[in-house]
């Protein structure tokens, strides 16, 4: 395999062991991955348009050829009349066209979808691109080369904004790239500092945009990087970008620095989730009471912003370690994915789909929707789920499957 995806290893023994079965939902394999030619190895999350139709990258497999293995794709998975069918909009070729794309896609108006390129170290280029729609094919374009994190959001006039650019220090940037004329132009808005940066390092997910269009994010790294953080790189931070008078630039502010506390989370991988109010949701894949990682809230109270833990995975029996970013229906339930579960797949854990739901008294409750095996969906559902209106839960496995390339399903609670 050409990208190596961290795995949980399975254990027998656990601490602590709360009743907390699978409920009775309906699960369905969508697409199997990885069959000769196809997309194999989902690398983000899934985007779904107005029209139902799914959309993600795979980080190998298509019709490209770079080393030994496929240069990755952008797939489309398409229903009709309860069957789905996959659609390869474009195969990466390597070299100029890039390779691996990973992190989640957005699209416009227009049908245009946009996502970003981790490359294949010197040989394919990296950064942003662009596919455009036109007479039944998809034509690609990079807007951007460069160094590009997994993720972009969009504001209301169309510029995107994530971890792009290497910044002063090498270490990445806020970046924004803004259509024009002549092409798209790269701003760097904030870079991150030096190795072991209080202010945090490594964006694992887009930023989100509040009401008023400030970006909020999380960071992997930086931060804390001492007692009671458990790596000396740092347990990340929360951050907030704010515009200033609409002169182009931006002011960064760290919000919250994980590991703030022994029982506080460490190192997030997902990004935020905003409510109404204007609250955030996020997960963290270590610490809390356990060290097996936290779901948290963190909102405004009193004029000061404050970290609530909502779950503490007290074990890896029933879910831990969570990596991907959450979903939150119309009554505050959230949803999410997770290493951990009672099965193992060739010596892993397989992992679980999980759902907290808000309690009278301010408590949650927490419970697993799906836990995964070798037979019965796929390994590693790393990168979290996303609900339809009907509340339907879409999501993607990066491992086993019929061809081992991984699966794409759907869970009806």
């Amino acid at each position: 395999m050409k990208y190596t995806i961290g795995l949980l290893a399975f254990a027998s023994a656990f601490a602590f062991t709360p009743q907390l079965c699978a409920q009775e939902v309906a699960f369905q394999v969508l697409h199997d991955f990885g069959s000769s030619r196809d997309a194999s190895i989902p690398y983000g999350p899934l985007m779904r348009d107005l029209s139902g139709n799914l959309y993600g990258v795979t980080v190998d497999g298509g019709s490209g050829q770079c080393s030994d293995y496929g240069c990755g794709a952008v797939f489309e998975l398409s229903e009709n009349k309860g069957q789905w069918s996959e659609k390869i909009l474009h195969s990466f070729a390597g070299a100029g066209d890039g390779s691996a794309p990973w992190g989640g896609l957005l699209h416009d108006g227009a049908g245009n979808i946009y996502g970003t390129l981790q490359g294949d170290l010197s040989v394919d280029v990296n950064g942003i691109f662009e596919l455009k729609p036109s007479n039944g094919t998809w034509n690609n374009a990079l807007l951007y080369t460069g160094v590009a994190g997994p993720g972009l959001v969009f504001d209301r006039t169309g510029n995107l904004f994530g971890d792009i650019g290497a910044g002063q220090y090498k270490l990445g940037a806020i970046g924004e790239l803004s259509p024009g004329s002549t092409g798209w132009a790269y701003t760097d808005l904030y870079s991150y500092c030096r190795a072991y940066c209080p202010d945090g390092t490594s964006e694992p997910a887009p930023p989100i945009r509040d009401s008023k269009g400030n970006l909020w994010g999380v960071t992997t790294y930086g931060g804390i990087s001492g007692s009671p953080c458990s790596t000396t790189l740092g347990c990340g931070v929360i951050f907030e970008m704010t515009p200033n008078n609409n002169d182009g630039t931006w002011t960064y502010h760290v919000m919250h620095k994980f590991a703030s506390s022994a029982n506080d989370g460490q190192q997030s991988y997902g990004s935020l989730v905003m409510d109404s109010a204007g609250n955030f949701y996020g997960s963290t894949w270590l610490g809390g009471r356990y060290n097996h990682g936290t779901i948290f809230k963190f909102s405004r109270s009193g004029g000061h912003w404050k970290e609530t833990i909502l779950y503490d995975f007290p074990n890896c029996l029933f879910g831990c370690m969570t990596d991907g970013t959450l979903a939150r229906d119309s009554v505050g339930n959230l949803y999410g994915t997770a290493a951990g579960g009672t099965n193992s797949c060739a010596g892993y854990s397989c992992g679980v789909v999980f759902k907290l739901a808000p309690q009278p008294g301010g408590t949650w409750k927490y419970s697993v929707l799906y836990d995964f095996s070798e037979t019965s969906g796929g390994l590693q559902p790393f990168y979290g789920v996303i609900l339809d209106g009907k509340g339907h839960l879409f999501g993607v496995t990066s491992n086993f499957g019929k061809y081992g390339g991984g699966t794409a399903f759907e869970i009806t609670p």
